[in-house]
């Protein structure tokens, strides 16, 4: 029902907010009913409501301007993705703020949390009872729906054991005798990229090297994607599948009794298992598939796998498959933070999963000055839950003692071996959750300092030791050891619970209420010094002067990567056009500014010039195609630019999907859309 037809409904949601009440107990209105529509209304429902509304109760005709007033606020929130995904689950929209929003989700998050139980001993027993049967009597016997969900909860974090699809085994590097038909693949131009590579596995240190000309596969193989990376983070799961091929632990329980095996790495190999970039080609049938569909210029990051070998994203053009990537909307955070967007949801899933914390509660916390530890400490300023913050005990610790309280830490300590001097500058403090990134004797310190019933979560070893905890601990004070790896994480809830974090995230970066302090390396200057310096600045001993910083390759930019897919794009026409139009490696490749090239070869002279660089818009087109009369219907609908229609004919399906624009545009001709299409892919 359209708002017009029931005008009171408006006042009556307004007319709360306009009585003097105290500001504590004002109820938001609902903005589903200020603009008359359901909750499941279609962007298109929402704008045709809002016009409804305006037509009746805009100022200029005589309507109220709080009902106005809110009115607007309801479509601004509704008709932006966004927005609307914070109002739903909050309630509220944007004006209340991002930190707002996130600590009453947090808050209503803790107290509706029901104590997850499993069999209850006087359960059972009552039920044996009520049953007439003797508790002697009482068996094991379930009944089929029991013994199929008894198989479904075991089967957890075993692998897939169920049915396989075609489009499993023909992803599944399990089977290699499986491979799809040509006919989704898609043929490539040479391509070459600037990458970080390995031969063998080995220190990183002794084994990276910087390949300023690393040649990229001739095709794209079923469900690939060409993916140009913008950003990349160093972390310890790089250096870590570098260092070690994990495959090893496949022929050692517990890692033998399930199907979740380790995926081998063919050398060479290029390093890197944390990055985004932006989607410059795909295999024919990517656009296409049910699960993990991608289109060209959109945004993905790489998606967190435990088992799954590396995708190579330390590069500045890599191939992909999909299925290990992630849509993200384009610019949902600066690079820099997309690039470290694990350590920002490695940080969230701490504090929501772990220690049932409250308003008031302490954490402790090792490795505080890396991006993790940053965010942890954000977040806690947020949640108004106190933090003790270790930190390396070197020169450089008044220096990150003074950023990290300005981050929101309530306590900055050394941490060292000397547990007398840690225990007495923790004072009264115990805290309710330790959240160890090293390791070894640190995390032990961790949990020494811990409450009775704390917890004790391993989110990384840097040391490669787990912490020793004592017998004492673990009896009489009820301390908990947790591990917890983000992969994991990902497998069991999936790719949108991923992304619904990444946006609550995201919420909190664009009010300037997250940040993370990196250092970044453009890929202009990755040399072999600049290599090493990278690997370890998240190690660095500290002096007065420096910080230990993770680092983020910047391998690419937006602008970049659009350039590069009008090359490739061009190229695969031309591939596609005509077999005798091949690409002549010594002919001089086109270079981005990060290193990425695409052989040009030889081609029609017509078609070695991009339509808008032949054009400066549409209406200079149709001027040479003698179709002066169609440039009114373009300015009409906007679609003067060359740019905009390269890009819709570079589509899956472009060409028809630009052949219906130009007849709903009044072109009725069947020949002079066609001209118009031919020009516009660089036929003519």
């Amino acid at each position: 029902p359209r708002l017009a037809s029931r005008p009171l409904s408006v006042a009556q949601n307004i007319l709360p907010l306009r009585q003097p009440r105290r500001p504590h107990s004002m109820a938001p209105p609902d903005f589903y009913a200020l603009l008359g529509v359901d909750r499941a209304a279609t962007n298109e429902q929402v704008r045709n409501a809002y016009r409804d509304c305006a037509m009746q109760h805009h100022p200029d005709r005589g309507g109220d301007p709080a009902v106005w007033s809110a009115l607007q606020r309801a479509y601004d929130t509704l008709s932006d993705p966004q927005k609307r995904a914070v109002y739903d689950r909050t309630k509220q929209d944007g004006s209340v703020g991002a930190e707002k929003a996130f600590g009453q989700a947090f808050a209503e998050k803790g107290e509706g949390a029901a104590q997850q139980r499993g069999l209850s001993i006087e359960a059972e027993m009552a039920e044996a009872k009520g049953k007439g049967s003797t508790l002697a009597a009482a068996g094991f016997d379930m009944s089929h729906a029991q013994g199929f969900e008894a198989w479904m909860r075991n089967q957890k974090g075993m692998g897939k054991q169920s049915f396989y699809t075609a489009e499993d085994l023909l992803r599944s590097r399990q089977y290699g005798n499986i491979e799809a038909t040509e006919s989704t693949a898609q043929p490539l131009p040479a391509l070459s990229a600037t990458a970080v590579r390995f031969d063998a596995h080995g220190p990183p240190e002794e084994v990276l090297y910087v390949d300023r000309a690393c040649s990229l596969p001739d095709k794209l193989a079923h469900g690939e994607v060409l993916v140009h990376m913008l950003a990349a983070c160093v972390t310890d799961e790089d250096l870590l599948r570098v260092q070690t091929p994990l495959t090893v632990l496949n022929d050692f329980p517990p890692f033998n009794r399930t199907n979740n095996k380790w995926e081998a790495v063919p050398l060479p190999a290029t390093a890197g298992v944390e990055g985004v970039g932006v989607v410059i080609a795909t295999a024919k049938n990517v656009p296409t598939l049910k699960d993990h569909p991608l289109e060209v210029k959109d945004w993905v990051l790489l998606r967190p796998e435990a088992r799954r070998r590396p995708a190579g994203c330390w590069s500045t053009m890599a191939v992909v498959d999909s299925s290990m990537l992630i849509k993200v909307p384009a610019q949902l955070m600066p690079v820099r933070h997309l690039a470290c967007s694990r350590s920002l949801c490695t940080a969230y899933r701490l504090l929501e999963d772990y220690g049932s914390l409250r308003p008031g509660d302490t954490i402790i916390q090792n490795a505080a000055d890396l991006p993790v530890g940053q965010a942890v400490i954000q977040l806690c300023k947020m949640l108004k839950i106190r933090s003790i913050n270790l930190v390396p005990d070197d020169e450089g610790f008044e220096r990150t003692k003074e950023l990290l309280v300005q981050l929101g830490a309530t306590h900055v300590l050394r941490d060292n071996s000397k547990l007398a001097e840690f225990l007495e500058a923790l004072g009264s403090e115990m805290p309710r959750l330790a959240l160890d990134s090293l390791g070894g004797d640190a995390g032990r310190r961790l949990a020494i300092a811990l409450r009775p019933g704390g917890a004790l979560v391993v989110h990384s070893m840097q040391s490669g030791q787990v912490p020793q905890l004592s017998p004492s601990l673990i009896m009489y004070q009820q301390v908990s050891l947790y591990g917890f790896n983000l992969s994991q994480w990902v497998s069991e809830h999936g790719a949108e619970a991923y992304l619904q974090m990444l946006r609550t995230l995201a919420e909190l970066v664009q009010a300037e209420r997250l940040n993370v302090f990196t250092r970044t390396l453009p890929v202009e200057r990755l040399d072999a010094d600049a290599l090493a310096a990278a690997l370890s600045s998240h190690r660095a001993v500290q002096d007065a002067k420096s910080f230990r910083e993770r680092t983020v390759f910047l391998l690419g930019s937006e602008a970049a990567a659009n350039d590069v897919y009008f090359e490739v794009s061009a190229a695969i026409r031309r591939l596609e056009s005509s077999a005798d139009n091949g690409f002549d490696p010594a002919s001089p490749p086109y270079r981005t500014p990060g290193g990425s090239s695409v052989h040009q070869g030889k081609s029609p002279a017509a078609g070695a010039v991009r339509p808008s660089e032949r054009w400066a818009d549409a209406g200079a087109m149709l001027k040479e195609l003698e179709l002066e009369q169609y440039v009114s219907n373009f300015e009409e609908e906007e679609m003067t630019s060359m740019a905009l229609l390269e890009d819709i004919v570079n589509r899956s399906d472009g060409e028809k999907e630009l052949m219906e624009a130009l007849k709903e545009m009044g072109i009725k001709k069947m020949g002079h859309r066609q001209a118009i299409v031919g020009a516009v892919v660089g036929k003519l």
